[in-house]
């Protein structure tokens, strides 16, 4: 039988919105037996890392939370800041961050969403 490629988007499409919308509901879940098994928010990261001492943890946590919060606003940027990125991604292959610095270089190759809809919008006009 053969499946006709529209209906086959739709039905790939469909799947991956199920397959995420599962993967969403399973970390809430998660995230409240995670909360449920410390007793109180403040005690989550030692859950990570039980056997570290607690004080190092958290500040690693802090750290991390940091760096999320500005994750969030350079992924918010309608534009990557491709100078940017490409000094952060030398200067983290620089100090052997290799690892590190081949995502960033994947990142410089990758059309971020935002670009797709602006371009589209021009397009259009």
């Amino acid at each position: 039988m053969t499946t006709h490629p529209t209906t086959l988007r739709q039905a790939d499409q469909a799947l991956t919105a199920r397959a995420v919308s599962s993967a969403q509901f399973l970390a809430g879940v998660l995230a409240a037996a995670e909360l449920d098994v410390v007793g109180q928010p403040d005690k989550l990261p030692e859950l990570l890392f039980p056997d570290l001492d607690a004080e190092a943890v958290r500040r690693v946590w802090n750290t991390a939370l940091t760096v999320g919060y500005r994750l969030r606003k350079l992924a918010e940027q309608p534009r990557w800041d491709d100078a940017a990125l490409r000094r952060l991604r030398g200067s983290l292959t620089e100090a052997g961050y290799t690892g590190m610095g081949q995502l960033a270089e994947r990142s410089l190759n990758t059309l971020h969403p935002a670009d797709t809809d602006v371009r589209t919008a021009r397009d259009r006009t």
